[in-house]
């Protein structure tokens, strides 16, 4: 880069930030204060989340929890089965516990006849956990 060109982008590079920083002055809007890192987020249906990821043979059933509390997974429940192998269509009683921030899987369904599409429906219930 010749010299003649680092002096443009510098150039540049100073207005920017001068813009930028006078408009921030000039606002007169406070900056959004930094949110403190002991903030408790409590499990709710919106921190604790499922989602499926698919494979060659099955779909996955994961829990997240996106709260800074452990929970236990109390049961999955799979139903309205179409083709559905694994598990069977029912309730099934858990006891997986899922740490502040952790991501596990609580079911693996797979179809019965892999020559042919599969449907189910599926939910889930949990509870606080208790001490380790």
């Amino acid at each position: 880069m010749r010299s003649r060109d680092a002096l443009v982008v510098a150039t540049c590079c100073v207005c920017l930030y001068s813009a930028c920083s006078t408009a921030a002055a000039n606002s007169g809007a406070a900056a959004p204060a930094p949110v403190p890192p002991s903030q408790r987020i409590a499990p709710s249906e919106r921190t604790i989340v499922a989602e499926v990821d698919p494979s060659i043979d099955g779909q996955s059933i994961y829990i997240e929890n996106r709260s800074t509390a452990p929970i236990t997974i109390t049961s999955v429940h799979i139903y309205e089965c179409l083709n559905v192998a694994s598990p069977p269509c029912a309730l099934i009683p858990l006891q997986i516990r899922i740490g502040p921030g952790q991501r596990k899987r609580i079911a693996f369904v797979r179809a019965a006849d892999r020559e042919r599409a599969y449907s189910y429906r599926y939910s889930w219930t949990w509870g606080a956990a208790g001490p380790d």
